[in-house]
């Protein structure tokens, strides 16, 4: 059995995020690295704060060049690239036959379509790929001349070519070699980035995936084995039996919600260091909070996406990262960039840890103990949002008036008497 401690070091120990980062400005090598623990960094269009791909690099490494991630999945030869994981992500090229062995996503393809229509599409969409660098489904349907047929699914009002295109992508035919400046995919013929993938059978390709994963977690339930790619929990579960047979994985417990304990997996590589000393603000993409009920049971938080709340429901801001403090996420913070005015908002900062939340039974007692506690985390949370700011390119921090949570006043404070945390 691993109480909670061991299991929240040795989750973070696995994420690389149980340090403090080091100064200066990681080069090639130790970007690479830290993507190849990861095995996988999620996509999202949503640019309130930065491109959520670019976020958890920033979290584990610092102030790092961006470019140093787009050239590895942007530029031939690439050894990333995009494809359905935990939903839209940046993979290894290694991991995509095994994802597309595993991935059935139909809400987004043309499976509905009329079978001759989406047979000659894809004719013809391969052969105009497969003469020509790469392209958007915009520059696709101008070569095709194909500008109708645009229907609503699911919010998006795509085109018959784009759902062909979609469904050429998912079944794997088709890869991505990146995204333009509008964030819009550029696709290729799938032999054009990996000319010599196979794909393998599903078990196969289960354990492929459910070892990465483990290895990026470190100990983890089959729920959260499953969750980092996206698998079914029985895939999960044979694989994990086998990699057990074959040394990888070992049983243990973990704590889990209301005082439960649960089944996991600890994988054999994985260290407990001593301490946990990390400081850094976590995005909701991150691979270190995908499984939600992880978060929850490892480290006390509730962790919800305002973005996809009604703004009634909110409890938590619209778009809230977590901040990591040691071996605790102990606050949450929403902020958008203003990039226009050159600052960081905050607009509400929550305390989330168990020593600073009054009534809560943590170290810090007492009003006094609370205050200290509080104190600690503004000035930790001050500096750490002044580092984020210099690498976004902006100039200020600044706390709204109206800004929500038990934080706003004590931070707003802190970060005026604190100028050396300035951008």
């Amino acid at each position: 059995m691993l109480g909670h401690s061991e299991a929240r070091r040795t989750a973070l120990a696995a994420q690389l995020i149980h340090q403090r980062r080091r100064p200066g400005l990681p080069g090639s090598r130790k970007v690479r690295s830290t993507l190849d623990r990861l095995g996988v960094l999620q996509v999202d269009s949503v640019n309130i704060l930065a491109r959520a791909h670019y976020v958890p690099l920033y979290s584990r490494l610092g102030p790092y060049d961006p470019a140093l991630l787009d050239r590895l999945f942007q530029r031939s030869p690439r050894p990333w690239t995009e494809y359905w994981a935990h939903e839209a992500s940046l993979v290894p090229i290694r991991l995509r036959p095994a994802l597309v062995a595993v991935q059935r996503r139909t809400w987004m393809t043309a499976t509905d379509l009329d079978t001759q229509i989406r047979d000659e599409l894809s004719r013809q969409i391969l052969t105009v790929l497969s003469a020509s660098r790469p392209l958007t489904a915009r520059q696709v349907e101008d070569r095709l001349g194909h500008h109708g047929g645009h229907q609503g699914h699911w919010g998006w009002n795509w085109s018959v070519v784009k759902r062909v295109l979609e469904d050429l992508f998912a079944s794997g035919q088709i890869a991505s070699a990146g995204r333009n400046p509008q964030f819009e995919r550029r696709f290729v013929p799938a032999s054009a980035i990996d000319p010599a993938a196979e794909v393998p059978d599903r078990h196969a390709a289960a354990l492929e995936l459910v070892g990465t994963a483990a290895r990026a977690l470190g100990v983890a339930t089959e729920a959260s084995l499953a969750d980092y790619y996206r698998i079914t929990i029985t895939a999960a579960r044979a694989a994990a039996a086998q990699l057990h047979h074959e040394g990888v994985l070992e049983p243990v417990r973990l704590p889990g919600l209301r005082g439960t304990t649960v089944a996991a997996w600890r994988h054999a590589e994985a260290v407990t260091p001593r301490v946990a000393t990390g400081r850094a603000l976590v995005n909701p993409f991150d691979p270190l909070v995908f499984h939600r009920p992880r978060v929850e049971a490892l480290f006390g938080v509730r962790y919800r996406l305002g973005i996809y709340t009604p703004a009634p429901k909110r409890t938590r801001g619209y778009y809230s990262l977590l901040f990591l403090l040691g071996e605790r996420l102990v606050a949450q913070v929403d902020l958008k960039a203003d990039r226009a005015g050159k600052v960081l908002l905050v607009r509400g900062a929550w305390s989330e840890d168990p020593a600073v939340v009054p009534g809560g039974p943590g170290k810090a007692s007492g009003a006094g103990g609370r205050a200290a506690g509080v104190a600690q985390l503004v000035v930790e949370l001050a500096a750490e949002l002044g580092e984020l700011a210099g690498w976004l390119g902006l100039e200020d921090v600044v706390v709204e008036g109206n800004a929500e949570g038990d934080l706003p006043v004590e931070l707003r404070r802190t970060w005026r008497k604190l100028p050396e945390i300035r951008p």
